[in-house]
């Protein structure tokens, strides 16, 4: 099932309906013990901003139709399969409402099943890379996207933590991906060097927010991920609200010295203080911030009918819980 918010851009929804018969398609060799959990994920809703972005940026040049689907499709597999390693490390039981593989299988079977669909991203990727450079592009992105990820692990239980070492983070493990498929979108569309600087930096600016909208999410809870509300803070993941709030409220720095493993009454503490002092607001306004910066870049793009989704697009992320 493609996601509802697509519905106000039918030709771009039908493409995404293509990249996701495609993903479905490379599943048809794994066991069905296997490839069903993995579906049920494909299916589950998501919004599909990877491959959107990927679409998107590809229209701006010349790039057949075919080459469009399987890239985007590569982004989003890739996506998948870094999702699906974060539930393992999260320990997380549900994701858009629809139950982890790693709850469904195990920790074992589902890093195998990540390390498949990562597998099928880099035969995607080389059926439609046109040169060397592409290739290099991919494994350049994939490697900060995996040093994102380790990034993480000097944030967790750490009071200590700093909005720059934040923002590193999350440059990484979300903006990363975001970034590399709208820049592969417009180095397959043979797009000017213009225009393919404009989409990384879009692609960039629109990651950061979207993952700053998403750990604000964590404390104000949403139903279209289908996470249990806090998850991050009860897992000692600490994210751009309580960094923000920490400095604002310095009594609240002082209690999560050396704290781990917080009761469910700590953490609702934690919660209400970071809403208190204004961690959330000031997350908002950074997440603003960012949107505010993919706009101007997407203002000097040239004419393309597309270009006006881009612009939806970014508000429409920008405003998830407001």
């Amino acid at each position: 099932m493609i996601n509802s918010m697509w519905s106000e851009v039918p030709e771009l929804r039908q493409q995404l309906q293509d990249v996701q018969d495609l993903i479905l398609e490379q599943l048809t060799f794994l066991d069905s013990m296997i490839a069903n959990p993995i579906k049920q994920q494909v299916l589950s809703g998501g919004k599909m901003i990877r491959p959107a972005f990927l679409l998107i940026f590809s229209d701006f040049g010349q790039a057949d139709y075919q080459t469009r689907i399987k890239a985007a499709a590569a982004m989003e597999v890739l996506h998948l399969a870094t999702l699906i390693h974060d539930d393992v490390i999260d320990d997380s039981k549900l994701r858009r409402n629809v139950e982890t593989i790693q709850a469904h299988l195990g920790d074992r079977n589902a890093i195998y099943a990540g390390d498949y669909l990562m597998t099928v991203y880099f035969s995607l990727v080389s059926e439609v890379a046109n040169s060397r450079d592409d290739l290099l592009l991919n494994a350049s992105g994939m490697k900060k996207i995996l040093r994102g990820e380790l990034d993480q692990l000097k944030m967790n239980y750490n009071p200590e933590a700093t909005t720059k070492m934040y923002l590193r983070e999350i440059a990484g493990k979300t903006a990363q991906l975001i970034e590399l498929s709208a820049q592969f979108g417009a180095v397959l569309a043979h797009s000017t060097p213009h225009l393919i600087h404009h989409a990384r930096f879009i692609g960039h600016n629109i990651g950061m927010s979207f993952q700053i909208e998403d750990d604000i999410l964590d404390y104000r809870g949403d139903e279209q991920t289908g996470k249990p509300q806090l998850e991050d803070l009860k897992n000692g993941v600490y994210t751009i609200p309580l960094i923000l709030a920490m400095q604002l409220d310095p009594e609240l720095w002082q209690f999560l010295q050396g704290k781990k493993n917080l009761s469910d009454d700590e953490v609702a503490h934690v919660a209400q203080q970071v809403q208190d002092c204004g961690g959330l607001a000031a997350a908002q306004a950074l997440a603003k911030k960012y949107s505010q910066k993919a706009l101007v870049l997407i203002e000097d793009l040239p004419a393309n009918h597309y270009k006006k989704y881009m612009s939806w697009l970014t508000r429409k992320l920008l405003k998830r819980h407001q």
